[in-house]
């Protein structure tokens, strides 16, 4: 598992800023999604997304995506029977297929912008399952993104409601736990997904990665 000093993405140029994050340019291949030259999804996910997606919508009601990147673990949500499916997308070019992926899925809310800015607009309580997965646009961010949201999905999740979120490592670290318990979150269970990543992966280098379902009791 790639460290923060020795992280292939050291070797990218970050935005840095979420304006030109918000209007970076999108290339969609048959293997992944790069934004700005990023490798923001890789198809290559698509069991780890399938797991994400069914603990995310495990109690049916509403759920939340936060970063649709190339609508994989979107498209598995929606074969679960939630009422409602909010998605939340920063890049401009994204959300265009968001509201696409809307077209054919009536009960998708399209959100744009950074969850920074769309969440807090939320009511407490108010969601039965979180999905969070997005990209980091800086280096500060790259070890801290998911960390940073624990906070806003205890407070948006009803009592019982699930989240989870691409994790990023093999195991609960003590660092994880400790803000999961500082969040409010003591109620969390997670279990390995195998993957199979390509050599030269920017991101990902082990063959399995944690999917947690964390529980707001």
């Amino acid at each position: 598992m790639f460290n923060k000093e020795n992280h292939p993405l050291n070797e990218l140029a970050f935005p840095d800023t979420r304006e030109k994050w918000r209007n970076a340019p999108v290339e969609i291949t048959a293997k992944q999604l790069l934004i700005d030259g990023h490798p923001v999804m890789e198809t290559w996910e698509g069991a780890y997304m399938k797991r994400l997606a069914s603990i995310a919508a495990s109690r049916g009601g509403v759920v939340l995506e936060i970063g649709f990147g190339l609508g994989i673990s979107a498209a598995f949500i929606q074969e679960d029977p939630i009422a409602e499916h909010w998605i939340v997308e920063a890049n401009a070019n994204v959300f265009d297929n968001v509201l696409k992926f809307k077209d054919k899925h009536p009960n998708v809310k399209p959100l744009f912008g950074f969850w920074q800015e769309v969440t807090p607009e939320l009511p407490d309580a108010s969601l039965d399952g979180i999905l969070f997965d997005t990209y980091p646009i800086s280096l500060d961010e790259l070890h801290t993104a998911r960390f940073s949201f624990f906070d806003e999905a205890y407070r948006l999740l009803k009592p019982g409601g699930v989240f989870t979120h691409y994790a990023g490592e093999v195991e609960f670290t003590p660092e994880y736990v400790k803000l999961l318990h500082e969040a409010g979150f003591t109620e969390f269970t997670g279990d390995l997904v195998e993957v199979s990543p390509p050599p030269g992966c920017m991101y990902w280098d082990e063959k399995h990665i944690l999917a947690p379902t964390i529980t707001k009791l």
